[in-house]
């Protein structure tokens, strides 16, 4: 980030940021071998170059800690890598296990349910006048939705947000010491119920996502053990419920602050498009991390091996419709990724998001505004999220 950009100047407007790095280079060094990437052609090509680029350093964390709660960390699965994020054969392995819940035609499935719990945080607010969507209803759709599919209790899913937050926020906030120590504290207390719940769902053979992906223990190239699973839920945690969480809460402010919520409640069938234009205007998911085995040169920089390198998919719709004449690459985006890691909920986010707007259009029963004594509050996400921790709407 160029020295005279804050972090709250870059909570604020991170896109001018990025823009003003892509003028000057389509690298920008940051720190001690750590780059943030602005050229459009040159995030496709190291998307695209799984071998030489890799995502398996990717939940290393995305700001230092500090001694003592690395020494926690160590002896977590904190540094563990997540078959997610490894090359194929084992990736495409993994993803097997995995993908049956979230293709297109269990998220059909699905809807109902999504739909269901949507009307019911919304209720009636006739009687109301104001609504904090995230905390009202962006947050809490999205992991009721991921929790049923992977298996989590009822009375548990508050208590494993909170551990599932504590372990976000060690990968991208610069927490101070105290609260490090804290959350790797928390981290490990985490790993300690996931594994114990992995037992118990095994035993008593409960369907779900868990349960699935134990009976692939022992698979080749799928899951190798328990640990496995710990990794992957707590990605897949992350991936279903905070992404689409500042999805939702993205594309509600994005009406408000655009005026169109009158249009989009007369007219709900343009949703699904305006989805597509909050994921290409302000995506929740600002940057995919890389990085790079072996001293290279890309256009021009030396790279030395074990570089990070921030690849600034959230800009990519801005920084390439400036290169477009025709203003055809306004509304395309890498929001849920690109090439062989490409986000595999990403029918599930849309979906969610498009039912948490038509339920909250209908709900609300007048267009809504920001009210400057309780004005939105953005969420720290560092180089990679990008979302509110409050969005009180009022009318």
């Amino acid at each position: 980030m160029p020295l005279s950009a804050t972090l709250d100047d870059f909570m604020i407007d991170p896109y001018s940021i990025y823009r003003d790095m892509n003028s000057r280079a389509p690298l920008t060094e940051i720190g001690p071998a750590e780059f943030v990437v602005t050229d459009p052609a040159l995030i496709l090509e190291i998307l695209e170059n799984h071998d030489k680029f890799t995502s398996v350093h990717n939940l290393e964390g995305q700001v230092p800690v500090c001694d003592e709660a690395r020494a926690v960390l160590e002896k977590t699965l904190f540094y563990r890598g997540a078959l997610f994020n490894e090359t194929p054969p084992a990736h495409s392995a993994f993803r097997k296990t995995f993908i049956r819940p979230f293709t297109p035609a269990a998220v059909e499935r699905l809807e109902p349910r999504i739909r269901e719990l949507a009307a019911g945080m919304c209720g009636d607010l006739s009687g109301r006048r104001t609504f904090d969507v995230m905390q009202e209803l962006a947050f809490p759709l999205p992991i009721k939705i991921v929790s049923d599919i992977i298996g989590i209790p009822e009375d548990d899913r508050q208590q494993v947000k909170q551990w599932n937050d504590m372990w976000i926020a060690l990968q991208v906030a610069p927490l101070p010491p105290e609260a490090q120590v804290g959350a790797a504290m928390a981290v490990r207390t985490y790993e300690d119920y996931v594994r114990g719940l992995i037992e118990e769902i095994r035993t008593e053979r409960r369907p779900s996502l868990i349960l699935d992906m134990a009976e692939a223990i022992g698979t080749p190239g799928a899951v190798h053990d328990v640990d496995d699973i710990i990794v992957a839920i707590r990605v897949m945690i992350a991936a279903g419920h905070e992404t689409t969480s500042g999805l939702i809460g993205n594309a509600v402010n994005r009406l408000i602050e655009t005026g169109r919520w009158a249009e989009l409640a007369g007219g709900p069938d343009a949703i699904p498009a305006f989805i597509e234009e909050t994921l290409a205007a302000d995506p929740s998911v600002q940057s995919a991390p890389r990085s790079v085995e072996e001293e290279t040169e890309i256009r021009g920089i030396t790279v030395p091996a074990r570089a990070r390198l921030h690849l600034v998919i959230g800009a990519y719709p801005m920084l390439t419709a400036r290169n477009d004449v025709d203003g055809a690459a306004a509304h395309k985006h890498i929001g849920f990724g690109h090439g062989i890691h490409r986000c595999v909920g990403s029918h599930l986010a849309r979906t969610e998001a498009r039912v948490a707007l038509e339920t909250l259009l209908r709900a609300v029963p007048a267009a809504p505004r920001f009210d400057e004594s309780a004005p939105p509050v953005r969420l720290p996400g560092g180089f990679v999220f990008r979302s509110f921790s409050s969005l009180p709407i009022s009318w």
